[in-house]
């Protein structure tokens, strides 16, 4: 191994580290502005209708921003908006393909879930530049959840800035290490009392900046308070066995033999048939 890869691997295995003691590793600038940029261009293509792929998961924010008034049955394109929270299914988009299959994604996969992973969701997060919602403290697991495991860490990387204004991501400090709290997912009055307010930290982030997330880790966000959107992609990563119960299908691979390639993908207009149906 030459003096180059050495280097690679110390920095590889001393974010490791960070991530297992803390939850969560910041990663630094993973593309650069300029393609960040380009990034953000697509994402207002596909909001606006300009770009199209026929059964891509779409979803609006809230009426008002109140997240008690997503419509969580409409799960598909109604329309030009940037009001749109959600855009899954990007692992099909050829540009944010090339994101999900950078190092620090292979070299965490291969560490912390093995050879074969697969995809639960590679998604936009948008938060509206007017009326967004909150989202409460929560972990990226739950027992509700209809599949046969349950998903291991996320990457998640900043499109256009991420400040505390815009309603930047906000963790709790080492809060993984107690595993799956109560069934999952949002996290109850009581379970919060157990965590110092001194462990809570927002995570700012520069446009191209990302991190990695324990799914056990708590996390969540504010509003966005800005007259600019909050764009975020983000990827969320699991052993390849694992199925979805109802239907018996397994998630799109992303590592590992019979994986996704460049190739198949960039030439899409139609999402591939789901694991789940909308």
């Amino acid at each position: 191994m030459d003096g180059i890869l050495i280097k690679m691997q110390k920095k590889f295995e001393k974010l490791l580290k960070s991530y297992n003691e803390n939850g969560y590793v910041r990663l630094g600038r993973i593309v650069t502005e300029k393609f960040s940029s380009k990034l953000t261009k697509r994402v207002l293509d596909l909001m606006m209708g300009k770009k199209k792929y026929k059964g891509m998961f779409f979803q609006l924010d809230g009426e008002k921003g109140k997240y008690e008034k997503i419509n969580v049955k409409s799960e598909v394109f109604t329309g030009p908006s940037k009001r749109y929270r959600k855009i899954k299914d990007l692992e099909y988009d050829n540009l944010f393909f090339k994101i999900i299959k950078n190092k620090y994604l292979e070299y965490f996969s291969n560490n912390l879930i093995g050879k074969d992973v697969s995809c639960m969701r590679a998604m936009l997060l948008n938060k509206p530049a007017k009326h967004s919602s909150k989202l409460k403290f929560h972990q990226d697991v739950s027992d509700n959840w209809n599949m046969s495991g349950k998903p291991n860490f996320t990457f998640w990387m900043s499109l256009n800035g991420a400040t505390k204004k815009k309603g930047c991501l906000k963790i709790i400090e080492g809060s993984h290490i107690f595993g799956k709290l109560g069934d999952g997912h949002f996290a109850s009055k009581n379970i919060l009392k157990k965590f110092k307010k001194s462990q809570i930290k927002y995570l700012e982030l520069k446009p191209g900046e990302a991190i990695i997330f324990n799914n056990f880790l708590l996390h969540g966000s504010e509003q966005n308070k800005t007259l600019r959107m909050r764009l975020a992609f983000t990827v969320c990563l699991m052993d390849a066995k694992i199925k979805h119960n109802k239907y018996s299908k397994t998630y799109p691979k992303i590592f590992g033999k019979g994986s996704l390639k460049y190739n198949n993908i960039k030439n899409l207009s139609k999402i591939p048939t789901k694991p789940y149906t909308i």
